[in-house]
């Protein structure tokens, strides 16, 4: 091919870009390791959120070694700003749990008092943090906190302007984020603090939010918006952040193209995101995903030296740590690509990588869940006995005051006795008070042991059921028959089940009713995650009355509703690639209720005449249920199936 003078200028110009960015990196490296002690928390603090998360990895092995320098050590506030920075720096490198716990650590710290500014950043971050671990009842617990410290005027994080969009779209409810970020964006619009970099990354996120509901014509139209956006606002200014963006956004746009079987037209698309990973080399298992996206294109169009070449550089990335479902991408895109060659031996071993590592990638996705509740319950333990300790502090310098008080009172008594003889009744109405005061306080302390026992005892069920379906995990990685593995499996499920109904009560102000709003919400998340491996779209409608029901009523329920939404992931879709589920739960008169669980799947087999004559387990499980919640069951099968559940609360 003839290598022309433009060529030769887009050459120059891509040398010219890739030693800026070699330059800028180092410059910022450099600059870090010149300062000393406490300067390199002020450096860190200097820096923009691009610069941050484009050096994430650096900063996540470097900041944590200046944790024990005297400059910081010796000065409360120099403390708590390296905690802020630290906590930052865990929560950019997806470390949560570390987060957390600097975050706490801030937030229990006696010595020192949070201004309101400071409370907000540190449940700002909080929110954000248990979001990522999907713990939604601490992300709404921490809503009203937040909601509480802005009426009383505190400013809200610029950047977390789009937490409420956010957390619709980590539901999958696409419909309702969309409308909410545009909100976000006419009120970003509003704000004179906002910086280049926020608009153009909202506009982004609005057309990957249009993509999934799989509306192109809007995605492309705020893709479009995002890069202009983009040159009209950071190009001038910061180059490199510029250019990162840009990558994001031509790979989301090459992905509407592959979404509409236009693979020649997202080939370069891919290409230009690849060439700005690869020369950044800040995010490996971005690039790699691109990569693989380009590969499966090439394929498409039967160009397959093109495909090779795009794998080969994946494999270049594999000396990087890429994450558990870029390897699996990866691995299944060998495969295919090996298949079409005729290297069928080969490209099965690719396909059995693929299997095994997803297979192991959704078991760590449940023991980092649960892993996730234990340590968070054990940082409320630890909260809890701050404040116990700090109560009993309190009560005994209330003790002290109350005892000189008494005293002075006495004495005082004492010495009008002798000209006011009336006061003598006085002094018995004081002492038959103070002694009816000693009765309330023993009273309450009573009524404070029994709470903690009883939320103590949920706590050990629950832990004990995770055991046990520990072991149950464990077991199924012993046996070979597949009918056998998939009832280890459907038990852990229905023990899950109890486990979270358990950690719900304990949670709650009443340990003895269950908040089903909340409990639902964690058991829909649960049944997504323990069945992510399906690679269907599944979404979930839920329409949960602010009922509250006793345990008696509430394991019964919670097994039914499991087995039910279990069933309809195995076998409502099959031949289908997305599906809708439609859950309620309805109060119809003062004791009776109606549980309706509704699919659009393919419906009963034809041969199904009645629950009672079904030969399944799952609908033997659920009738018996039935019974013990005095119910009745309906189901109807027409375009999918619905089974409707009338019950009452046992008194």
């Amino acid at each position: 091919m003839k290598f022309s003078q433009k060529h030769l200028f887009v050459f120059i110009i891509l040398i010219q870009i890739t030693l800026g960015f070699c330059q800028s990196g180092n410059k910022i490296k450099t600059e870090y390791a010149s300062r000393k002690g406490f300067d390199k928390v002020i450096f860190y603090e200097n820096l923009n959120l691009n610069q941050k998360r484009s050096y994430r990895d650096f900063f996540y092995s470097n900041l944590p070694k200046i944790s024990k320098d005297e400059e910081i050590l010796s000065n409360k506030k120099n403390q708590i700003r390296y905690k802020f920075s630290l906590a930052e720096v865990y929560n950019i490198k997806e470390d949560e749990l570390k987060s957390i716990e600097v975050l706490k650590e801030i937030q229990n710290d006696k010595d020192y008092q949070l201004s309101e500014t400071e409370l907000m950043t540190v449940l700002v971050s909080l929110q954000k943090s248990y979001l990522n671990l999907n713990l939604y009842s601490n992300v709404f617990k921490i809503n009203s906190e937040i909601a509480n410290l802005r009426k009383k005027g505190a400013d809200f994080p610029l950047w977390s302007y789009n937490f409420k969009s956010n957390l619709y779209a980590r539901l999958q409810l696409f419909d309702k984020a969309i409308p909410q970020l545009k909100s976000e964006i006419k009120d970003l619009f509003k704000n004179p603090k906002r910086d280049s970099l926020i608009i153009p990354s909202a506009y982004n996120d609005l057309g990957f939010y249009y993509s999934t509901e799989k509306n192109l014509d809007s995605a492309y139209y705020y893709y479009n918006l995002s890069l202009k956006r983009a040159e009209q606002a950071i190009k001038p200014k910061d180059f490199e952040t510029y250019q990162r963006l840009i990558g994001v956004i031509k790979g989301n746009m090459a992905v509407l193209k592959i979404m509409k079987n236009d693979y020649q037209s997202a080939i370069p698309l891919l290409e230009e995101d690849v060439t700005i990973g690869l020369k950044n080399n800040d995010d490996p298992s971005g690039t790699a995903r691109s990569l693989i996206l380009l590969a499966e294109c090439y394929a498409k169009i039967e160009n397959y030296a093109n495909a090779q070449k795009a794998i080969v550089q994946v494999e270049q990335l594999l000396k990087n740590e890429l994450n558990t479902r870029t390897k699996v991408s990866y691995y299944k895109t060998k495969a295919e690509l090996l298949k079409k060659l005729n290297q069928n031996e080969e490209a099965f071993s690719y396909y059995q990588k693929a299997f095994k590592l997803g297979d192991s990638l959704n078991i760590e996705k449940q023991k980092f869940l649960l892993a996730g509740n234990d340590i968070l319950y054990q940082m409320e333990e630890k909260d809890n006995l701050i404040e116990k300790q700090q109560a009993d502090i309190d009560a005994t310098q209330k003790r002290i005051l109350s005892i000189f008080t008494l005293s002075l009172g006495v004495i005082l008594v004492t010495t009008l006795i002798y000209l006011y003889n009336s006061k003598k009744k006085r002094k018995e109405i004081e002492q038959k008070n103070a002694e009816i005061s000693a009765k309330n306080r023993t009273i309450n302390e009573s009524l404070a042991e029994k709470e903690l026992l009883l939320k103590e005892i949920h706590h050990r069920v629950k832990n004990n059921l995770q055991i046990i379906s520990g072991i149950l995990s464990l077991q199924n990685n012993s046996i070979s028959d597949e009918k056998a593995k998939q009832i280890l499996v459907d038990g852990q499920d229905r023990i899950q089940t109890i486990a979270l109904l358990h950690k719900t009560m304990y949670q709650n102000e009443n340990f003895n009713m269950v908040d089903f709003q909340t409990y639902i919400n964690e058991l829909i998340t649960y049944i997504k995650q323990a069945n992510i491996t399906a690679n269907k779209k599944i979404t979930i409608h839920q329409e949960i009355e602010d009922v509250q029901f006793n345990i008696d009523t509430a394991i019964p329920l919670s097994l039914i509703i499991n087995e039910i939404i279990t069933n309809c992931y195995k076998h409502a879709f099959e031949n289908k690639t997305e599906g809708i589920i439609s859950i309620s739960i309805k109060k119809q008169t003062s004791d009776l209720y109606e549980l309706a669980i509704e699919d659009n799947g393919t419906g009963l087999p034809e041969n199904f005449s009645s629950i009672e004559n079904s030969k399944s387990v799952g609908f033997d499980l659920i009738q018996g249920l039935c019974q013990q919640i005095d119910g009745e069951i309906e189901i109807i099968s027409k375009n999918g199936t619905k089974i409707n559940i009338q019950f009452k609360e046992p008194t």
